[in-house]
Formats: C-alpha cells, structure tokens, sequence
C-alpha cells in the first residue's frame, strides 16, 4: 500500500507537470497557427495584386504591339507602293521600341534574302518594357502565391499541435480522477504525446 501511494503522488505530480506545460504549449501553437494564418491572407492579396499589375502590363503590351503592327503595315504598303516619301515619314513615326528590332530586319534585307525573318516582331531586338513587367509581376505573384500556400500549411501543422497539447491537458487531468495503474498508463500515454508534440514543434518555423 505505502508502494502504490508514493506511486500515486508520483504520478498526480506528473500530471500537473503535463497539464501545465501542454497548456502553455496549447496557446503558444494557437497563436502561431493565427500569425500563420494572417501572413497567409497578407500574402493572398500580395499575389493577387501582382496578378493585376501583370494583367494590366500584359494588356498595355498587346495595345503597343497592336499599334506596332498597324503602323508596320502602312509602311509596307507604301515601300510596296513605291511610295519613298510616306514611308520615310511612317518609318520617322515607329515608336522608340520597335525601331532597334525595325533597323535589324531591314539589316537582314527581308526583300531579297529569303532566309531572313518574317518580320520585325520576330526579331531578338523587339522588346517591349511593359511585357517584361507583365513577366516581373507575375513572377512575384507566384512567388508571393507559393510563400502563401506555405504559410496555410504552417498554420494547419500549428493548429494539429494545439489540438494534440489540448488532448494532453485532457488526458492528464481525466488522470486525477483514476486508481493505479489506471491513471499512470493514462500519463503515459500523455508523456508520449507531449514528446511527439514537441518533436514536431520545433521542426516547425515560427511566426
């Protein structure tokens, strides 16, 4: 009998000690897996912003290469045309972009060379700022998307541990209430739980 008490306040003392360090850890994980969680939307928004400015590049790319082709056309027309003034005059008017990759298709002789490119737009020199901020923009936004997918992952993994430490706190207060051996199989299932809890903790990165 003296055997099974010394027994029993051993393991009412373990059970304080588990109820006590799982509930720190309980609030401790429920306030990363919220950080995590408002870093998560933060980062949502980022992304989609970034979509819009990549949308809105992209669009403002396809007007200037729309312009671009307009214009080209009319100078084809009057170079077929034999018409040297106009072209002269549309050639003066090509935007500042779309002139390096113009100078280097008529460098091919595109009229007598039947290997040199179709046309400027295929040109290595047809460049257009706005269509590399599109591609800017929508690298950050993916960048900024997975930083997010991330985030909801770490938020889930947090929240587990709050649910296993809660578990912990549960199953060493039923404890208290239980005869040997009951409750002392019941702390170390506990014990176990709360090592395993704390493994994954600090594998996990912190808000």
């Amino acid at each position: 009998m003296l055997e099974t008490a010394r027994i029993d306040r051993v393991v009412d003392v373990a059970s304080v000690v588990l109820i006590s360090v799982a509930a720190v850890l309980t609030a401790l994980c429920g306030y990363q897996s919220g950080r995590w969680s408002g870093q998560q939307t933060r980062l949502y928004s980022v992304a989609n912003a970034d979509r819009l400015r990549s949308a809105e590049a992209a669009d403002r790319a396809n007007v200037l290469t729309a312009i671009d082709v307009a214009v080209f056309l009319h100078y084809l027309d009057a170079v077929s045309t034999h018409d040297r003034p106009e072209a002269d005059f549309i050639y003066a008017r090509f935007r500042t972009e779309f002139k390096p990759a113009m100078r280097a298709w008529l460098a091919s002789k595109p009229l007598t060379n039947p290997r040199a490119p179709s046309s400027p737009f295929v040109m290595p020199q047809y460049s257009l700022k706005t269509r590399a901020q599109a591609r800017a923009y929508d690298d950050l936004a993916a960048a900024a998307f997975q930083r997010a997918v991330d985030a909801t992952q770490h938020s889930d993994d947090f929240l587990l541990l709050t649910v296993i430490f809660a578990a912990v706190s549960f199953l060493a207060g039923v404890s208290t209430k239980m005869r040997y051996p009951r409750h002392a199989i019941v702390v170390a299932i506990g014990t176990a739980a709360l090592l395993y809890g704390l493994v994954r903790l600090v594998q996990l990165p912190f808000a």
